[in-house]
């Protein structure tokens, strides 16, 4: 069986001529792989570019966190107070009392309306 002819790394070439030439552009770089006989488009220059940018840290890993399983939802954490359209479940048990005070929620409803037309 014949040897195939070896080929170079073309991203190979691509990063040790963009050691000696930080500033070059994709165009650039296609003419001078051409003129070492490297045939690359300026997409894949690109390519080989940016992914040579990135660094390289720890893997990152996949899945849950640990510790994560088999435990409930909001019930075993501790109430905090949230912006926007959640309560905590520390404010709806003050507020439960405040109800009971007043006596029932039609009436909790009612105080708030009056409350909201002094507020304005």
């Amino acid at each position: 069986m014949a040897k195939k002819k070896s080929t170079p790394n073309k991203s190979k070439e691509i990063r040790d001529y963009l050691k000696d030439h930080p500033g070059a552009k994709p165009r650039e770089i296609v003419d001078a792989m051409k003129s070492k006989g490297v045939d690359v488009s300026a997409q894949f220059v690109s390519t080989v570019k940016s992914t040579s940018k990135k660094k390289k840290g720890p893997a990152r890993r996949r899945g849950r966190p640990a510790g994560s399983k088999n435990k409930t939802t909001s019930m075993t954490r501790p109430a905090t107070k949230k912006s926007g359209d959640t309560v905590s479940v520390e404010s709806l048990i003050k507020l439960k009392k405040v109800v009971e005070e007043i006596g029932s929620i039609e009436e909790a409803k009612a105080a708030l309306t009056t409350l909201e037309q002094l507020a304005k």
